[in-house]
């Protein structure tokens, strides 16, 4: 035995243990016996490796416990710094961490903010653009809709008054609240922006304000109309990759061309939506399917424009002359801008037919008029809906 260091000081200076006849430097040849995960059996004492050599042994008949080690309060003093440090990296890397989860959390609550990252990821910024454009639009009609309640609220007894959830109704469902005022039957909840740029069959005819064309494109009547209109925006969005240019054109001019001809059919007086501009996207995927020779894709598209004029015609209150005159259109313009297959360019540069439909009469004649309108809505407001002429 080594009274001055006990069983430790025997092991760390290399002294035979006590009955054992073999030195702990041989030790470590010693062959470990075998013993099954589940059961292990007893090993004895003095046969045990270095790291599981137990304080106490039998020397002489007698039992001699180790003495205290100044090894001990510095080795536990390196454990506790070692978890401090992993501590520490573990609250590093939380906080790195940290972003994404809050990122996650601002996707979750914020509807469409995910859509719109997805778009911009994938450098869709044209489609983005639009969906983010109709949504301020929608957002201002609300606000409009409102203001127009408390203007009248204010001029009235409290008997006939209306309630501000008036105008949340006709914000979210496109039902609005008409009165006699002056011997008129107005629409109190209606946005001066519906009044100035929606579809008005006598206002283009008689005022000339060509301007409710294109317009009338990024307005929406519901927050059902918008859902659908910006959900289908985003199955289109595909189309823009190699072809912003052709798929912004495509869009505007079926959307003018889809309010054309529900104008000139006599759907209705007043209409406003993005449905014409949509068909004319379908379009758009129609010439690009058949010309990649996409034959299945092709079929699908076609069904889908089928079911939609179909549903259209079934449905009372939609302009499904939109839909035909947009989706047409946006054939035609697909035809002329996109890619033949097997050629470097298109039939048509689409900066050409641009060109080509503003030096025409009627691309002189709706720039300026486009011009004077938005700076008539902003100065203006409702003026436009009260008969104001936008002639040349």
């Amino acid at each position: 035995s080594c009274p001055s260091f006990g069983v430790w000081g025997q092991i760390m200076h290399g002294a035979p243990l006590a009955g054992s006849g073999v030195h702990t430097c041989d030790m470590q040849l010693l062959r470990q016996p075998r013993v099954s995960p589940t059961r292990i059996a007893p090993v004895p004492g003095n046969m045990l490796p270095r790291r599981f050599a137990r304080p106490t042994f039998q020397d002489e008949g007698r039992r001699c416990r180790g003495t205290w080690s100044p090894l001990l309060p510095a080795s536990v003093l390196a454990g506790g710094a070692l978890l401090a440090q992993r501590g520490r990296l573990a609250g590093r890397l939380r906080a790195q961490q940290a972003p994404e989860t809050w990122q996650k959390k601002d996707e979750f609550r914020v509807p469409g903010l995910g859509m719109l990252k997805d778009l911009w990821r994938r450098h869709l910024r044209i489609s983005a653009v639009l969906m983010v454009l109709m949504v301020v639009i929608w957002c201002c009609q609300g606000w409009g809709g409102l203001t127009q309640l408390q203007a009248y609220n204010s001029g009235m007894p409290d008997s006939r008054m209306l309630p501000i959830s008036s105008a949340l109704e006709s914000w979210l469902f496109g039902v609005h609240q008409f009165v006699q005022h002056h011997g008129r039957r107005v629409a109190l909840t209606l946005s001066p922006l519906e009044l100035d740029f929606a579809m008005d069959i006598p206002l283009v005819a008689e005022c000339g304000q060509i301007h409710r064309l294109l317009t009338a494109c990024f307005l929406h009547n519901g927050f059902f109309h918008i859902v659908f209109n910006i959900g289908y925006l985003y199955t289109l969005a595909p189309l823009e990759a190699g072809a912003p240019g052709p798929f912004l054109l495509t869009f505007v001019l079926a959307g003018m061309a889809g309010n054309a001809a529900w104008m000139s059919m006599g759907g209705g007086q007043r209409a406003l939506g993005a449905s014409g501009g949509l068909c004319g996207l379908l379009g758009f995927e129609l010439v690009s399917r058949l010309r990649m020779r996409q034959v299945r894709d092709f079929q699908r598209a076609a069904q889908a424009a089928f079911g939609l004029l179909v549903l259209g015609a079934l449905l009372p209150g939609v302009g499904n002359w939109a839909h035909v005159g947009g989706l047409a259109t946006g054939f035609a313009v697909a035809l002329l801008t996109t890619r033949r297959s097997g050629y470097r360019s298109a039939l048509v540069p689409w900066p050409l037919l641009l060109l080509v439909l503003v030096a025409l009469p009627f691309g002189r004649q709706f720039l300026p008029a486009l011009g004077r309108a938005l700076a008539l809505g902003v100065t203006s407001p409702g003026a436009l809906g009260r008969g104001w002429l936008l002639g040349p």
